[in-house]
């Protein structure tokens, strides 16, 4: 009776840890994969705007660590993207567009379409970074401001992700991600 009960725990203890591991181990490559994909996105929308929209008019957003809205030139007039992040824990409504808690959404205007981009993002580790011609960071009281929105010609996206539970010992590393600076290409560099 006594070995009967050391085996059925010794059993139960390994297939807890071997599904923890298993849980870890594959978040990390949807991590990265989310990154990339990101990323991409983001540096080909920077590429092409034209222009960063200050108006604010839910769902596009004023120009902040937290999000942005391009404009980009389509044919003979101009579509809107949006890139947002809730930094909550509970989602939030952004005009009618439903964005989940910790992620990084992408809205474009001219389908009425959001792409959530990555989850489980940490909210202390975002960040979308406005830089002038001479690569002058521009810091929250100018965007705030906005004085100088007119100036940015170049942006950055950096952000930390974390997937798992802590509850269950299922927490992956954390994973850092950093885009070099992506200068507006419908943008004079020197205007």
């Amino acid at each position: 009776m006594v070995m009967t009960a050391v085996l059925t725990t010794y059993v139960a203890i390994g297939r807890n840890f071997t599904r923890s591991l298993g849980v870890s181990s594959a978040n990390q490559p949807t991590l990265a994969s989310q990154a990339r994909r990101t990323l991409a996105l983001f540096a080909q929308d920077v590429r092409m705007a034209s222009g960063i929209d200050t108006t604010g008019t839910a769902p596009k957003v004023v120009p902040s660590s937290t999000g942005v809205t391009l404009i980009e030139p389509v044919g003979s007039g101009s579509k809107y993207v949006t890139y947002y992040f809730n930094a909550t824990t509970s989602p939030v409504t952004l005009s009618t567009y439903s964005v989940p808690a910790l992620s990084l959404v992408r809205i474009d205007l001219s389908t009425s379409s959001l792409q959530v981009l990555h989850q489980n993002l940490l909210s202390a580790g975002f960040a979308i970074s406005f830089y002038d011609s001479s690569g002058r960071a521009y810091s929250s009281s100018d965007l705030a401001s906005l004085n100088y929105i007119y100036g940015i010609k170049q942006l950055s996206l950096s952000f930390t992700s974390q997937a798992g539970s802590a509850t269950n010992g299922t927490l992956t590393q954390v994973y850092q991600t950093d885009s070099p600076r992506v200068l507006l290409r419908n943008r004079a560099l020197l205007q």
